[in-house]
């Protein structure tokens, strides 16, 4: 059964693991890096020509970090709220699986599964939506999955 309307999954939240804690720590230093070489420039002579290229370093080290912490944690938040909306407004469905298809992602070509499904639910008008998950053989053709689902803007999350 394909519906003409579409779905979209929540963003995942982000988890404190071993690997979410070594990137805060590279983006901590990241950050302190400018600052740490602003503080080395006024150690120099004022005529030294030193002095200009390791202000620029800081000047760019402390821009380039806050950017990028600053659009981690607005990802972060986003994810945070989408969630947050749908423990408000959202009711659970089922999501019955189409089909799933084996495909191989990332650089070091990890196991995935490309799972189509179809929505429906009370309060619910019937939607496709595509998930990808790393859950390998989890989902096969015909098993029916909890979802939690906005009704409004067919934002949905897996439940189980």
């Amino acid at each position: 059964m394909k519906t003409d309307r579409e779905g979209k999954e929540a963003p995942e939240l982000p988890a404190f693991t071993v690997i979410g804690c070594l990137l805060g720590f590279f983006m901590t230093v990241l950050v302190l890096i400018g600052p740490a070489l602003l503080w080395i420039s006024t150690r120099f002579d004022p005529g030294d020509d030193d002095r200009l290229v390791v202000v620029a370093m800081g000047a760019v080290f402390t821009l380039g970090g806050a950017g990028i912490v600053g659009s981690h944690l607005r990802q972060n938040a986003k994810a945070r709220e989408a969630h947050r909306g749908l423990d408000r407004k959202g009711v659970r469905a089922n999501a019955e699986v189409v089909s799933s298809k084996r495909i191989w992602v990332g650089e070091v070509s990890t196991p995935a599964d490309d799972v189509d499904l179809v929505v429906t639910g009370p309060g619910v008008a019937p939607f496709s939506a595509r998930v990808l998950t790393e859950d390998v053989g989890r989902y096969e053709t015909g098993t029916v999955v909890p979802v939690d689902v906005d009704p409004g803007t067919l934002l949905f999350r897996l439940a189980d």
